[in-house]
């Protein structure tokens, strides 16, 4: 059996990885998770004592944490070293979730640390045709390193969808059409341009902006965009998946304008939901078996926006039409394809 470790871990707000790792053991990789952190080289020191024939990173930056206090520049500084000292005698995977970590651009060391990162792994796993094209353009990288797999079916935590009727019940709404904005609340989503959108263009719709916020203040921000908007509703704090899965079914279209993004869990989970779903044009590496009835693209939000929301609307949610979907990216084909890309960066 391969040995593999999982950093950082993030099961408690990601499904991706604990899903991948149970669907691992059948294709002979056992998992095992780095949950603790130690200072000054937390890699190294972790790994030290573990048997470990790779070390699968998803989130490099989890080990240059931005703490907003004087030693951010030290562990921005030290990873690369740090990162060399936890792999020596191991092979390394790194999935490619983002090309630069979230609402740190222009941080020192930033761009050089996902980089090393990238360049130093036996194996790079990208979601997307057109990810793997970023990579090789933006860090240099061989494309023959770089594998694509699937993102993984996350409605599986879910199980099938209940009636939109049974689900607005359960929350109480009461509203006609419902278009949806849901997962962490944080700045690179683009949640302000959307509610601008919605209180100048004041559509026959309401809008819901659903998850945890990424800190108090920026919560505030939200509310405060939000408060003289009755045709906007927020629902604010983590939702557990019986909740998140009520909202979906209750929403007649989800949005995601993010301002860039890698990938996307939440578009991914849409789209096994067979929920109509709006994206900009422009997140091309966002793949989602396209051109597809639920997917409708939109170049600018005050051009084309505004069409693209009513074709949406008109497109009605259907979990069986998802099927293909969710069979080409059963958590079983991603692990297939995750064990023969550490075979090949063992062999090498």
């Amino acid at each position: 059996m391969i040995e593999s470790v999982f950093a950082p871990d993030w099961r408690n707000g990601v499904p991706y990885q604990r899903l991948l790792a149970e669907s691992l053991p059948p294709h002979g990789v056992n998992v095992a998770f780095l949950s603790d952190y130690k200072r000054i080289f937390p890699l190294r020191r972790l790994l030290s004592a573990r048997r470990c024939d790779i070390l699968h990173l998803h989130w490099p930056e989890a080990y240059y944490p931005a703490k907003g206090d004087a030693w951010d520049w030290f562990r921005r500084f030290r990873f690369p070293f740090d990162l060399a000292g936890a792999v020596r005698g191991r092979a390394l995977a790194v999935t490619a979730h983002n090309l630069h970590a979230h609402n740190r651009a222009g941080k020192s060391f930033e761009f050089r640390n996902a980089r090393a990162a990238l360049r130093s792994a036996g194996v790079v796993f990208a979601h997307s045709e057109i990810a793997k094209v970023r990579l090789v353009e933006t860090f240099g990288l061989s494309p023959e390193k770089i594998r694509i797999i699937p993102h993984g079916d996350l409605s599986v935590t879910l199980g099938p969808p209940v009636s939109s009727a049974e689900a607005r019940a359960a929350l109480g709404l009461k509203c006609g059409r419902l278009a949806i904005v849901f997962g962490a609340v944080e700045p690179y989503k683009g949640q302000e341009e959307i509610i601008a959108w919605w209180k100048q263009a004041k559509p026959d719709a309401t809008l819901a902006i659903i998850g945890k916020p990424h800190t108090a203040e920026y919560r505030m921000h939200i509310e405060q965009l939000t408060a003289d908007a009755p045709n906007i509703v927020t629902k604010f704090g983590w939702l557990d998946d019986a909740q998140l899965k009520l909202w979906l079914c209750a929403s007649d279209a989800t949005i995601f304008n993010y301002r860039q993004i890698f990938t996307s869990g939440a578009a991914n989970l849409a789209r096994s939901l067979g929920l109509p779903m709006l994206l900009p044009v422009r997140l091309d590496t966002v793949a989602l078996d396209e051109p597809s009835p639920f997917v409708h693209r939109f170049e600018r939000l005050d051009s084309d926006f505004a069409a693209k929301l009513e074709a949406a609307f008109r497109t009605a949610p259907d979990f069986a039409a998802a099927a293909k979907w969710r069979a080409d990216c059963t958590w079983d084909r991603v692990a297939q394809l995750t064990s023969d890309g550490y075979r090949a960066a063992l062999a090498n």
